[in-house]
């Protein structure tokens, strides 16, 4: 079963059924809508996340290479098209439990030392993430990710930093 879960057609099964049941539930669509003004940055976030690790990229393959460019530059929009899936899912995953977490009003799992210091020190109640579809997230997250490291290492150290501080303002902001 739980190579099942990681399997790429069961990912982008759990992708279609997160997306419906953002359409048919009300609460997860009222709880996004709610924070629409911290959901919103984020998304944003998301947007310039996937074109800088694009752009990295597109750089760390072709780079001076120009016999590279033109296949660099046609598998640039499937790079930023499928980082911006991952990581809309993993986002709209975590808002999902997060807006669960909030109805039943207590914790989906139990929470680890990361965790319970984030509670204790940030006052940001992290919740439950949802589950990684690892072959995407290798493929069109780090992946990207390491090659922008390799060509501007500050710049993917910097968007890694935002990332985690972003998620950790959005969590106490939305408490």
């Amino acid at each position: 079963m739980e190579l099942q879960r990681y399997h790429p057609l069961a990912s982008v099964q759990e992708a279609a059924n997160l997306y419906n049941r953002y359409q048919a539930g009300a609460g997860f669509r009222v709880y996004v809508r709610d924070r629409t003004n911290l959901v919103m940055p984020m998304l944003a976030l998301i947007v310039l996340g996937a074109v800088t690790t694009t752009a990295g990229t597109v750089v760390g393959l072709a780079g001076a290479r120009a016999y590279l460019m033109l296949f660099v530059l046609l598998l640039a929009p499937f790079v930023i098209v499928g980082s911006l899936l991952v990581q809309a899912y993993l986002f709209f995953g975590w808002l999902e439990n997060r807006a669960l977490a909030k109805g039943l009003k207590h914790a989906l799992e139990r929470e680890g030392p990361v965790k319970r210091w984030l509670r204790k020190n940030l006052r940001a109640q992290m919740g439950k993430f949802p589950p990684v579809p690892w072959i995407f997230a290798a493929a069109f997250l780090l992946a990207p990710l390491l090659m922008t490291a390799a060509v501007l290492p500050k710049i993917a150290v910097a968007l890694v930093a935002v990332y985690a501080g972003a998620i950790v303002l959005f969590a106490r902001l939305d408490d």
